[in-house]
Parts: C-alpha cells; sequence; structure tokens
C-alpha cells in the first residue's frame, strides 16, 4: 500500500469516527465513549484521548457567522468527550468587536487561554501570545510541512511561529453553468484573462426592453480585496518593511496599480455588467445574488459552497481568477495562538493541536465552509472527492497566494482606503484624481505608526 493510500483510509477511519461521535452529539447521548479508531497513533494532529490528572477549564474565544459558530460549539463538545477532565468556556465576539476584546477586554487574568487570531505579528509584538518554537519542539508527528508554507509564513515573528493557521482565504470565480450554455460560451479553464473576464461578463450581462439589467455578468467586493487587483496587474500596495513596523510608501499611484483599479472600476462604471457598489457591498449580497439566479459571474471564497450547494436547481461550478500581468492569489487567514498569559499553557496547547489537526479541520471540511490550510486534509478529503464541483481549482489557485500586508494598525489603514476609493467604485471621481493624490494623505499616517 503506498503512502497516498494509507493517507486515505486514514482518513476514512477519521471520517467514520467524526460522523459516529457527531451523531452521538447531535442526540444527546451523555454515556458516548470515542471510538478505538481515535487512539490510533497514526491520526496524528492532536487527536488522541487522553486521561486527564485534573480538572481544567480552558477559555477558547473566537468569531464566525452562524455555520462557523455551530461547528465551533461541536468541536469544543467532541473534545470535551475525547479530554474527560478538560472543560472549554466559550469565548464568541462578533467580527466587529472582536480585536478591540483582544486589546481591551480579554487582558491579564482575564485573557483567553487560546484564541481564534489573525493579524499574529502585530499581536506578537505587543508581547500577548506564547511561542510555540518550545511545543513544536517536543512533538514527534506534528508536520508543519503539510500546512502551505506561505500561508504558515503570517505566523511568525522575528522567526518564532506564534500560532497554526486554520484555513486559507483562497479567492475563485463561481460560475452558473446553465447561463454560460445559454450564452454560448464555454467554463473558463487556468490561463483564462481579465479581458477574458470582461467580454463574457458583457455576452452574460442581459437587460430588458427599459435597460435595466435582469441579469449581471460579474460581481465582486471592492473593499478591501481591491488589494488583490492591484497585484493581479503587476502593481504593489506599500513599499517594502518588516512587519509588525509599517511601510514608509503607499504606491497605489502606480501605473500597475491605476490599472487594476481601473479596470475593476471600469466594469462597474463603463460596461455596467456589474451591480452597483452598494449591492457589491458585502460578500453575503454577491452570494444571494448568485443563488437567486441574478449572477452568472461571483468573486469570493471558499465559505460560498454550502450556500451554493443547497440550492436547488442551482448548476455551478468553480474556476480559477482570471490572469493579468501574473496569476496571483491570495495567502491569508486566520489560526489559533496561546495567549501569553495563560495558566494552562501545555492544555492550551493540546487544543491547539485538534483544532488545527484531522478532526478540527476535517469537521470544517465536511460543511464545505472553508479552504484549509493543510494539504493533506484538501487533497485527501473524502467530502471533496465525491463532491460536484471542481474543488481542485481551490487547491491549485493556492500555490499562486500573496500575503495581504500586515503591520500595526494595518486594517485601519486599509479602512482609510478603502474609503477614499468609494468615490471611484460610485462612478463619482475617476481612478486618477483619488489614486494620485492618495500617498500625501496615507503616507503621513504611515509615518505617525513607527516607533
Amino acid at each position: 500500500m503506498n503512502k497516498k493510500e494509507q493517507h486515505f483510509n486514514k482518513c476514512f477511519a477519521l471520517l467514520s469516527f467524526l460522523l459516529v461521535n457527531l451523531l452521538l452529539i447531535a442526540c444527546g447521548e451523555e454515556t458516548a465513549k470515542p471510538t478505538s479508531a481515535i487512539n490510533t497513533p497514526a491520526l496524528g494532529g492532536g487527536t488522541s484521548a487522553t486521561s486527564a490528572t485534573k480538572n481544567v477549564s480552558l477559555t477558547f474565544s473566537y468569531w464566525g457567522d452562524e455555520a462557523e459558530i455551530q461547528i465551533d460549539k461541536k468541536l469544543i463538545d467532541l473534545y470535551e468527550r475525547l479530554h474527560p477532565g478538560i472543560k472549554i468556556i466559550s469565548l464568541y465576539e462578533k467580527w466587529e468587536n472582536y480585536f478591540n476584546r483582544v486589546e481591551q477586554d480579554w487582558i491579564g487574568d482575564k485573557a483567553p487561554d487560546v484564541m481564534f487570531l489573525s493579524y499574529i505579528p502585530n499581536y506578537a509584538s505587543k508581547g500577548i501570545l506564547e511561542s510555540l518554537q518550545p511545543y513544536i519542539a517536543k512533538e514527534k508527528e506534528l508536520d508543519l510541512n503539510d500546512f502551505y508554507p506561505n500561508l504558515l509564513e503570517a505566523f511568525h515573528y522575528n522567526n518564532a511561529l506564534y500560532g497554526l493557521p486554520r484555513d486559507n482565504d483562497t479567492k475563485v470565480i463561481y460560475v452558473n453553468l446553465r447561463m454560460f450554455r445559454e450564452a454560448g460560451l464555454a467554463t473558463p479553464k487556468a490561463g483564462w484573462t481579465l479581458q477574458d473576464l470582461r467580454e463574457a461578463a458583457k455576452k452574460l450581462t442581459k437587460r430588458d426592453e427599459n435597460g435595466n439589467i435582469t441579469q449581471y455578468g460579474f460581481a465582486f467586493e471592492p473593499d478591501y480585496w481591491w488589494q488583490l487587483y492591484v497585484w493581479q496587474l503587476g502593481g504593489e500596495v506599500y513599499d517594502s518593511f518588516t512587519s509588525p513596523e509599517p511601510p514608509s510608501k503607499l504606491l497605489l499611484n502606480s501605473p500597475e496599480a491605476l490599472s487594476g483599479i481601473h479596470f475593476y472600476s471600469d466594469l462597474i462604471n463603463k460596461d455596467r455588467v456589474t451591480p452597483t457598489y452598494e449591492q457589491m457591498n458585502t460578500s453575503t449580497e454577491i452570494t444571494q445574488l448568485f443563488q437567486d439566479g441574478k449572477l452568472a459571474m461571483a468573486f469570493g471564497g471558499h465559505g460560498k459552497v454550502p450556500a451554493f450547494s443547497q440550492t436547488p436547481g442551482l448548476e455551478w461550478d468553480v474556476v480559477p481568477l482570471p490572469v493579468g500581468k501574473q496569476r496571483v492569489n491570495v495567502a491569508g487567514g486566520a489560526g489559533y495562538v496561546i495567549h501569553k498569559n495563560s495558566k494552562n499553557k501545555a492544555e492550551a496547547w493540546e487544543l491547539v493541536k485538534f483544532l488545527t489537526g484531522d478532526l478540527g479541520e476535517g469537521l470544517f471540511m465536511e460543511t464545505g465552509l472553508l479552504t484549509p490550510a493543510r494539504q493533506s486534509i484538501r487533497e485527501d478529503n473524502i467530502y471533496l472527492r465525491n463532491s460536484k464541483y471542481n474543488w481542485q481549482v481551490f487547491n491549485e489557485e493556492s500555490k499562486y497566494g500573496k500575503r495581504v500586508a500586515q503591520f500595526r494598525s494595518s486594517n485601519d489603514v486599509v479602512k482609510l482606503i478603502d474609503t477614499e476609493l468609494e468615490s471611484v467604485w460610485r462612478g463619482q471621481k475617476s481612478p486618477v484624481e483619488i489614486l494620485s493624490g492618495l500617498p500625501a494623505k496615507i503616507d503621513p499616517v504611515l509615518a505617525k505608526l513607527k516607533v
């Protein structure tokens, strides 16, 4: 039996165990016990059951939509069943308030033991995260090479690893197959270009006799992800810097950056093949348009898969992002860290291993909610093998991932730029009007962030 077959059999046994335990959880079976499969060392990923010698309470903070919350609750329940001496106390907070809680409320003896977190260099530089290096050094089965390197890199600070990633925010284009057939268009393949997307969007857009759009050709998220659009045309957002220290200069006035913003703003205001800025302001609105049969192509991440899979009569698939001057995607996501003030760091580490292991990542994969950070789970997951859509696209696109800049208060800087670009997306000002003067506004902000 070769290594690939062994890994597949491991995942099959793992999935069987997972489904049995989740059924027991759903039925409220308080006497449920782990099956023998969980004790197999080959499963790895912090999944082995332990006989706790003491009772320990761990606090675990996280954000997420309703679907993610339910999975986190199931994982917590499952972990407590596998570790009878461990009690996990959930600290849920909405995304918009989460990072304020991290910096203002969850401090000192109120700090969570384990946190779901992004912007790792920023928090590691403030001394609130525990380095994972001592724990990793003692592990015999944890294979860091199973994590995508460009994603794992985002969890480093000063050559030390401070967290393990849960997911990768890889972007793709969702396509309505029926609409493509009706327009006489072939499903796009790897290597299709931005110009191909533009021409397809024009052919896929439908209007009534009054010129009102009844079917949009394409929809994308203008806010935040303009960084990716700049990269596609060969531009950069900032000059070089070492996180968490901020960059010195904004580079959005370059010809390449201007081309990226210009291309996407033209789709809205010149070609009129997309919904308005207001209608594309959130991923949720784009998802709904696609589900309602009013949109032919939708930009987005793996989180749309469950919604589209459960929409009756919707024929869809995923294709790679179109290529501009370069083929590029996003490498980024959130993961799990241990707070420096945790009083139960050994137990916290076991929880982190579980959450990023076969069971933790596997349960998220069974729902189709995310693109895992680990290659083995993505490649051998049974759910994916039986999926009707071209899931390999996520795997392939991850290889072209590039990290979004993270530095001290980087999110605040991006929000400032979002505000400036809003008039471009609304068609009120041209890209050159905004981008030519933007560095003069942002560079002083960057300078104030330096320490």
